[in-house]
């Protein structure tokens, strides 16, 4: 589960790890009905595995649920993708698994991504040019298009479209988690709290420029 670091306070004892500034990931357990239980540690070191281990079988766990994916395009050369959303089971972790999901990098400069509430997660890979073919095999669905068919990706207007969404997702969805937008690349994940592009990433800011 990906939650506020408050959530992780909530439960001293559970198995928990920041992954970036706002942002923490615990170790939860499915159990009927669709919710969820926190184990403690203690619970957890009866499986012989370490944290490591742990948090690596909580995500494969997590990416072997139904994992629902929709495309949010609200104007021309503007979209992402989501997965999840409100009230649906907590998959977000998920999308910190795109590239073993679907067997290859989703983009060149990795992900951008959202996490303003429980189960809901934003994001799109810049400069990706198969990512949305990969996803209509998972079910891919639009939920909110302006257009039957995606106009190229304008990669400024849409990081300012997820920052926007995000910050309004996080006052009003349920099970608030983070207004901000992360930078998922090589592993690891970064704020990214300016999008002026003197202050973006190099990567990003490049395809910025270029217009994809």
């Amino acid at each position: 589960m990906l939650v506020e670091p408050g959530e992780c306070a909530r439960h001293p004892g559970a198995l928990a790890r920041e992954l970036a500034p706002g942002l923490c990931e615990l170790v939860a357990c499915a159990v009927a009905g669709g919710r969820m239980e926190i184990p403690d540690r203690r619970e957890l070191a009866a499986t012989g595995l370490g944290p490591a281990g742990l948090f690596h079988r909580a995500r494969l766990g997590t990416c072997s649920e139904r994992l629902e994916f929709a495309l949010a395009a609200p104007s021309p050369g503007v979209h992402a993708y989501m997965l999840g959303g409100p009230g649906r089971i907590d998959t977000t972790a998920a999308v910190l698994e795109l590239e073993a999901l679907l067997g290859q990098p989703p983009g060149p400069v990795g992900t951008v991504v959202a996490f303003p509430a429980r189960g809901t997660a934003l994001f799109i890979a810049p400069g990706a040019r198969r990512l949305r073919r990969s996803l209509v095999a998972w079910g891919l669905r639009q939920f909110w298009c302006a257009e039957p068919e995606a106009a190229p990706l304008d990669l400024g207007d849409t990081l300012r479209f997820m920052a926007g969404w995000a910050r309004d997702a996080y006052r009003t969805l349920p099970g608030p988690v983070s207004p901000l937008l992360y930078w998922h690349h090589q592993g690891k994940l970064s704020v990214l709290g300016d999008l002026d592009l003197s202050h973006l990433p190099r990567e990003l800011a490049r395809l910025v420029l270029a217009g994809t």
